[in-house]
């Protein structure tokens, strides 16, 4: 593992993020509802994936993807999603 200081980092852009910012952030649907919160994040070869504890314990996935994955509000702590279609059923 390499640490470096966030004011030694690079600037990322637009709409890319440290993967240390996304874990911890809530996760909300559009209309509000907390849905969990980001406990890591998989790297596959399409796109990050993101692991979300429930208040339950389960484990919801979220793919990284403009079509779900609608803000990213770092200062608030939080990021809103818009669910693909049987997403969130158990």
């Amino acid at each position: 593992y390499i640490k470096i200081h966030r004011k030694d980092a690079i600037k990322l852009p637009e709409g890319r993020y440290f993967i240390c910012d996304i874990i911890g952030l809530t996760v909300e649907n559009e209309f509000g509802e907390s849905l969990g919160t980001v406990v890591d994040v998989l790297q596959t070869g399409a796109n990050d994936v993101y692991i979300v504890k429930t208040p339950n314990k389960k484990e919801i996935l979220i793919p990284a993807i403009k079509q779900v994955v609608k803000v990213i509000d770092l200062e608030n702590g939080k990021m809103i999603i818009r669910p693909l279609e049987g997403m969130l059923n158990d």
